[in-house]
C-alpha cells in the first residue's frame, strides 16, 4: 500500500487551516451542540472538517472507506465496517479535544489513522496549536514534521509509583471499577487527563508521562496514538492483554513504556478493579 505522507500531512494541515483554525475562539452559540452529555460537544468546525477530510481521503485512495466520529455519532456511518470490510479504512477525529477547543483551551488536534483488515497501517496526529504533525507507519518508525523521531530514555521499570506521572481515565470505566480505580490512582505522583488523546499519546511518547489507561476505546480516539507508540517501542495492549486492533471497541487500553512496566501497572491498578466485573458465585 503506497502511502504519500507528504500529501496526507498537507491535506490535514489545509483542512485545519480552512475549517478549524478560523473558528478557534470565534464560535457562536449556534456553532456548538451537546451530544451525549453537556461536556460531550460537537462544533461546526468538527462537522465541516470531517466532511472535507472524508471527501479528500476517499479520493486520495480510491476504494477506501471512512469512519468519522461525527458521522457515527449522527448515525450517518457505522463502526460495523471496521470488522467486515476488505477495503482500507480511514479513521477520522476532526477535532480531538472538542471541549477544550470550544472553551478556548489550546489543547486540541486532528487525528487520522489508516487500517486494513483490522491492522494499523499508518497514523497522523496534528497538534494544531503546536503546528506539528506526529506520524507513523507500520514498520517505519515515527516522524515529527517528517523528521525521524527518537524517543528519549524511558523511565525505569521499577520507578516508585509516587514518582510517576500518568494519564488515567476512570470516568468511562464500568461503574463497578470506578471507586477502586479512583482509590488506587492516589498512589501516583499525578493521575490526570487533559481530555485530548492528541495530546496525551504524544506526551507519553516524549517522556512527559510514564503510562496511560483508558476505559473507552473509540477507534478514532486511540488507533492513531496506539500505532505511534508501538512504532516507538512502547507496549500497547487491551486490558485483557490482547493486541489492540481496528475493530476493538469493548474493554480498555493500557499503554506503557515496556512489557514489564505494563504488567506491573496492570497488577497494581487494574487487577482488583477488573475482578469487580466478574459475577459473584
Amino acid at each position: 500500500m503506497n502511502i504519500n505522507h507528504d500529501k496526507i500531512e498537507e491535506i490535514i494541515r489545509d483542512v485545519a487551516a480552512d475549517k478549524i483554525i478560523p473558528r478557534y475562539n470565534q464560535l457562536q452559540t449556534g456553532d456548538i451542540r451537546s451530544k451525549t452529555s453537556p461536556t460531550d460537544l460537537v462544533t461546526i468546525a468538527d462537522e465541516e472538517a470531517e466532511i472535507e477530510l472524508t471527501r479528500i481521503l476517499k479520493d486520495l485512495m480510491p476504494g477506501s472507506e471512512v469512519v468519522g466520529e461525527e458521522a457515527v455519532s449522527s448515525g450517518k456511518a457505522s463502526r460495523d465496517i471496521l470488522g467486515t470490510s476488505d477495503n482500507p479504512i480511514w479513521l477520522v477525529d476532526p477535532v480531538d479535544g472538542t471541549h477544550n477547543f470550544a472553551h478556548g483551551k489550546p489543547v486540541f488536534g486532528t487525528m487520522v489513522a489508516l487500517i486494513y483488515k483490522q491492522e494499523k497501517i499508518a497514523s497522523w496526529i496534528y497538534q494544531i496549536p503546536r503546528e506539528r504533525i506526529i506520524a507513523a507507519e507500520k514498520g517505519g518508525g515515527v516522524t515529527i514534521d517528517r523528521v525521524p523521531f527518537t524517543p528519549p530514555q524511558k523511565i525505569a521499570d521499577d520507578t516508585p509509583f509516587e514518582e510517576i506521572y500518568a494519564f488515567v481515565s476512570w470516568k468511562f470505566a464500568p461503574p463497578p471499577m470506578r471507586p477502586i480505580l479512583q482509590e488506587k490512582y492516589k498512589q501516583l505522583k499525578s493521575s490526570t487527563t487533559c481530555t485530548c488523546c492528541a495530546w496525551e499519546y504524544i506526551d507519553l511518547l516524549e517522556g512527559k508521562k510514564a503510562f496511560s489507561i483508558y476505559g473507552r476505546i473509540e477507534p478514532w480516539d486511540h488507533m492513531a496514538g496506539a500505532l505511534i507508540l508501538e512504532e516507538a517501542g512502547f507496549h500497547t495492549r487491551k486490558w485483557d492483554g490482547s493486541i489492540y486492533k481496528g475493530d476493538d471497541i469493548k474493554g480498555g487500553v493500557l499503554n506503557a513504556t515496556s512489557p514489564k512496566m505494563w504488567e506491573r501497572i496492570h497488577q497494581t491498578f487494574l487487577d482488583d478493579a477488573l475482578k469487580a466485573l466478574q459475577p459473584q458465585v
